[in-house]
């Protein structure tokens, strides 16, 4: 097996893994720690080493509000039951790599992970990340860290001040991302790898990475495919401030002066002299403790990174023309994350945002009650899950574009929670074994499907075809207008077809209308 390899900074070593089939090189820097003068500054490139460098420990998680595994929230037994024995500090921008070559002339397939965690939380070694369980099928897995929260995407006047000229200011996360893929190709040659077929995935807000990753001109060229899971972010032009919006440059700006204000730091300088653990302290300290993720700093439009919001890239076709997979999981749509379960009152009000199309917009949804309202608004014409992902299907496929639309709604053992937020990683890296829930047969042949799937796609751009065992997968059709294909992943993988939605097909042409450009 191929366990020493060259990159452009110098040698390493990886460890044999748990398959002996399988190097894995762990804490692989692609970065100079973004410490000292780097905070908050755009990344850079690692520095070169002699002799071989030993991968063989994880690296630091990113700083986080709380270390994860040290509080008692649901994800603590779920995701992070051995995470407080893990570092913690700003110098974290390293990869996990998990290959399964024998030669550099191999050239498998290469499948890129981000982490989800809204972008304040996570980290790329969580125990429902298995790299060695999906490398065995015969591609090369990159997981990759990146900066969270207040030193991944902080913005600042005095930032955009000291920033030269036509660089990206802020979005330091994101140009992370960014930069591990460009690392990868450049260097996964060596590791037996293609670098011409770099499929990028990620999780919630590691599927809202791989948009603007997809949808980011710094990336032009080097993405030959993605995954979105939970979910994509969409708009319609209806909503008053659509889930996920990103802030103007001058939005977060103010935000971080706010910030800076309401934890008593004078400027920037101050800033950068304090230790991190303290800041971390004092974004605790004022962060409201009955919201998820409280004061959250995230991807702003910099004008340069980010030029605009995703649904405008796709609206306008300014994405590439790469196939997709995107989808959620059914209890997603529930909850948090369900969006407004609206009264008969509040539809109408709703109905004021189409203007002069609003009586032609009560026609086509035909609500006469507060419970007719409740069923449209919690289902595929405005639930937040279920009119994104499919809306974006709808547009993707009218442009004749290949994607693959998916619904979990599987059986989850263990206690009542339902196929919950993330609940389908341990499908996808097929990780079962790492979980503490008491799954059985059904749920581990699930997951042969689901893994399966999710590296056909990586090697072919397309699902379908065998399971790990060599047995022939359900087919998954393309979503298209006419059928409407979404493959339910209940105990087997069953395709369905969808029934029409015409609200939503109202709210795609509006949005069409208003947001594409004449």
């Amino acid at each position: 097996m191929l366990r020493i390899v060259n990159t452009k900074n110098g040698k390493l070593q990886g460890l044999v893994g748990k398959d002996p089939r399988i190097t894995v090189f762990r804490g692989v820097p692609y970065a100079k720690p973004p410490v000292g003068e780097l905070r908050w500054k755009a990344p850079q490139p690692a520095e070169d080493w002699d002799g071989i460098k030993k991968c063989y420990e994880y690296g630091d998680m990113p700083m986080m509000r709380i270390h994860p595994g040290t509080d008692d929230s649901f994800y603590k037994r779920e995701l992070h039951p051995t995470s407080a024995e893990y570092g913690m500090s700003e110098d974290c921008l390293y990869l996990n790599i998990f290959s399964p070559a024998e030669t550099v002339d191999d050239n498998l397939p290469v499948f890129c992970y981000i982490h989800g965690g809204g972008l304040q939380d996570g980290y790329n070694y969580e125990v429902e990340f298995d790299g060695e369980r999906v490398a065995r099928r015969g591609v090369i897995v990159v997981m990759i860290s990146y900066r969270l929260g207040l030193f991944g995407f902080l913005a600042h006047p005095e930032i955009t001040g000291e920033t030269p000229e036509g660089e990206v200011i802020s979005n330091f996360g994101m140009q992370d991302q960014s930069l591990a893929l460009h690392w990868v190709h450049e260097n996964i040659k060596n590791f037996g790898g293609d670098p011409n077929r770099i499929v990028l995935c990620g999780q919630s807000a590691g599927a809202g990475s791989v948009q603007t990753q997809l949808c980011s001109n710094a990336n032009e060229g080097l993405i030959a495919g993605a995954i979105c899971q939970s979910s994509v972010t969409m708009a319609f032009g209806d909503e008053e401030d659509s889930f996920g919006r990103y802030k103007t440059l001058e939005e977060a700006e103010q935000f971080g002066a706010d910030f800076f204000r309401m934890v008593g730091i004078n400027n920037l300088a101050e800033a950068k002299e304090m230790d991190a653990y303290e800041l971390m302290r004092r974004l605790d300290s004022v962060t409201p403790k009955d919201v998820m993720f409280g004061i959250a700093f995230g991807t702003c439009i910099d004008g340069k990174f980010v030029k605009e919001p995703v649904h405008m890239s796709y609206y306008n076709n300014r994405i590439p023309n790469v196939p997709m997979i995107v989808g959620l999981c059914m209890d997603e749509t529930k909850g948090m994350f369900a969006g407004e379960q609206l009264t008969f009152e509040e539809f109408l009000k709703r109905a004021e945002a189409y203007g002069d199309k609003k009586e032609a917009f009560l026609e086509c949804a035909g609500v006469t009650s507060d419970e007719e309202a409740a069923v449209l608004s919690q289902g595929d014409a405005f639930n937040m899950f279920l009119a994104g992902s499919r809306g974006f299907c709808e547009l993707r496929s009218k442009m004749g574009q290949n994607v693959y639309y998916y619904i979990f709604d599987h059986d989850i053992p263990g206690d009542d929670a339902g196929s919950f937020h993330g609940s389908d990683l341990w499908f996808m890296f097929d990780s079962l074994g790492n979980s503490w829930r008491p799954f059985e047969g059904k749920h581990y042949d699930l997951a042969r499907q689901v893994c399966s799937y999710w590296v056909n796609f990586v090697k072919t751009g397309n699902p379908n075809g065998l399971d790990y065992n060599g047995n022939n997968l359900p087919e998954w059709k393309p979503y298209e207008k006419k059928e409407k294909s979404v493959m339910k992943f209940y105990d087997k993988a069953t395709l369905e077809s969808l029934p029409e939605c015409p609200v939503l097909d109202f709210r795609l042409a509006f949005g069409e209308e208003k947001l594409k450009e004449k």
